[in-house]
């Protein structure tokens, strides 16, 4: 792996865990973009949230078991509001059951990480554990500098031409 690449997969490493919300894009039934946010946790190379249906964007996310998510630099630590460092990538969307093993642990986690609220909202049954597994995507670190992201480990591939 050459610098340049090892170099935007510190980067890349760094946005997803001083981070802690995804914004989320998704169609909805009428083919009208939908989009909101979530807190999220990073685990085995999948994002998880834990959140409501009745939200639109949560709820055709379910429907369509897809999405496009963003990841991006706070715009008050920016270099330049122009050029914030940003992930952007296409997520495949599986729902984690109540009944599953790992539903108790993966929650606690979110609460460790994002407070309390958890076990308030965990109760609720429009809430729902999402498992969010990344696809392909893209990273961009500032003018003409941006690369191809790839698979379930975002893997940084190459840099993208104009």
């Amino acid at each position: 792996m050459n610098k340049e690449i090892k170099d935007i997969e510190k980067i890349k490493k760094t946005i997803i865990s001083k981070n802690k919300t995804l914004i989320i894009a998704v169609n909805n039934k009428i083919t009208y973009p939908e989009i909101g946010y979530a807190p999220y946790i990073f685990l085995n190379k999948n994002f998880y949230i834990f959140s409501s249906e009745l939200s639109p964007h949560i709820k055709h996310l379910l429907y369509n078991k897809k999405g496009t998510f963003m990841i991006i630099e706070d715009e008050c630590k920016a270099k330049n509001i122009w050029a914030r460092v940003r992930i952007k990538f296409e997520a495949k969307i599986t729902v984690v059951d109540r009944n599953e093993n790992n539903f108790n642990k993966i929650c606690k986690q979110i609460q460790n990480l994002h407070g309390k609220t958890l076990n308030l909202i965990k109760q609720f049954n429009d809430f729902h554990l999402i498992k969010i597994t990344p696809i392909k995507g893209s990273i961009i670190t500032g003018f003409g500098n941006a690369f191809i992201l790839h698979g379930i480990s975002l893997e940084v591939k190459n840099k993208i031409k104009p």
